[in-house]
């Protein structure tokens, strides 16, 4: 009979959500030794989530419409969810003091409403003497006979097990690739993007509520997406942009091959405009239009298209009428680059195909273990990356507990 291996000596490499969250589980078997590397505190990468609120996950029970989320990764975190979902991890964070809440668009939150209270309740639970964090940056990983060897950037340590949790923005690519996994390109996702109508940067704060957007490059299409648009300064913005940009991740869309985007601002039918226009007939056009969208949006559509704003609205010619009931339900923008550095999470990362979703070890290396962002899963803003993290972490160490 095989004797079963006894882990004793744990590498966690990253603190950031999942590396923290598997750290702190682990950490409460007493009889294993968890030694995490970073060259930032313990769960700082929380800090910003959530507008500095920490929007720990979604509210949402079907699992198959919770990993529609999820652009990349969704079949692999099937089995994951499954597992351990939103409801498990909600219950988990209320174990280890963090109590949520529920807002009326799904997003789940400490109760504190702050990321820095949450940090410090889960930091205080790594007040343990089996663990050790060391602030140092890991430059290599070594596969040995009996474990593995892992280098920093000031000494060498020898363990059991390494767990690799050094999210999207890591070294945590190269330190896989060089055991032997595949990595897949990284690419930029959830940005901000550079539109061809730049004369609409100018009504940089302007925001549009539940948008719904249809996009289209060359002759593919992409699934419909929802959420606010928001203009800025040099870019449009926004949950529902991050969506696109998420899900044209991998499209190389340019000035001369744009990225051509359909929106339907408003959820108003072409019946209730036209009705709208008929009985206000003798009001100007600017006043019947701005019922349907804020006065600075019409005043620009209106100059661009040489419409005189102050002509009554029975003065329409059926080519303006048109024109401007599409600018609310049909509007057109063509992105033509993403905006540098803008990302929150980037696509790409360890292939999953190498990965047992069960268990989260590596097919190629026994004792290799990934959870969070350094896999290839990435997702839209609303808590779905953060599950993720969560869910990965729990698994991990369900090998260990």
């Amino acid at each position: 009979m095989e004797q079963e291996l006894i882990y004793k000596n744990i590498a966690v490499i990253g603190t950031g959500a999942a590396g923290g969250l598997a750290s702190v589980l682990l950490s409460k078997n007493t009889e294993i030794n968890v030694t995490a590397f970073d060259v930032k505190e313990p769960f700082s990468s929380l800090l910003p989530t959530g507008g500095g609120r920490c929007n720990l996950t979604y509210d949402e029970n079907d699992v198959r419409e919770f990993v529609k989320n999820y652009p990349r990764g969704d079949k692999f975190l099937l089995s994951v969810f499954s597992k351990f979902g939103q409801k498990q991890t909600r219950k988990l964070f209320s174990d280890l003091g963090v109590k949520t809440y529920v807002q009326p668009d799904k997003r789940v939150f400490p109760v504190s409403d702050s990321s820095k209270k949450t940090i410090e309740i889960l930091n205080k639970h790594l007040e343990t003497s089996n663990f050790n964090f060391k602030k140092e940056k890991v430059i290599e990983i070594k596969k040995e006979s009996n474990g593995f060897i892992v280098i920093t950037d000031k000494s060498k340590y020898e363990f059991d097990v390494v767990i690799l949790t050094t999210g999207g923005r890591g070294n945590g690519f190269k330190l896989a690739e060089n055991l032997g996994h595949k990595i897949i390109e990284q690419k930029p996702s959830l940005t901000a993007l550079d539109i061809k109508e730049k004369n609409f940067y100018k009504l940089s704060g302007l925001s549009f509520k539940n948008v719904e957007a249809q996009i289209k490059f060359g002759k593919k299409k992409f699934q419909k997406c929802y959420g606010d648009l928001l203009f800025t300064h040099k870019s449009i913005s926004g949950p529902c942009v991050f969506k696109i940009s998420a899900l044209t991740a991998y499209e190389e869309f340019s000035s001369q091959s744009p990225l051509e985007i359909t929106m339907k601002l408003i959820d108003v039918s072409i019946e209730e405009i036209e009705k709208e226009i008929k009985n206000k007939s003798k009001k100007t056009v600017k006043n019947v239009f701005a019922k349907f969208a804020p006065e600075s949006f019409i005043s620009e559509i209106l100059t661009l298209n040489k419409i005189d704003a102050d002509k009554q609205a029975a003065q329409l010619k059926k080519t303006e009428k048109e024109l401007l009931i599409n600018s609310l339900i049909a509007f057109k923008l063509h992105a033509e680059k993403r905006i540098k550095d803008s990302e929150i999470v980037t696509a790409g990362g360890v292939d999953l195909n190498e990965v047992n979703s069960k268990t989260m070890e590596s097919k190629i290396v026994k004792g290799l273990f990934f959870a969070g962002e350094v896999l290839n899963i990435d997702a839209f803003t609303g808590g779905f990356n953060l599950q993720n993290a969560w869910s990965g972490a729990y698994i991990v160490s369900c090998n260990f507990n």
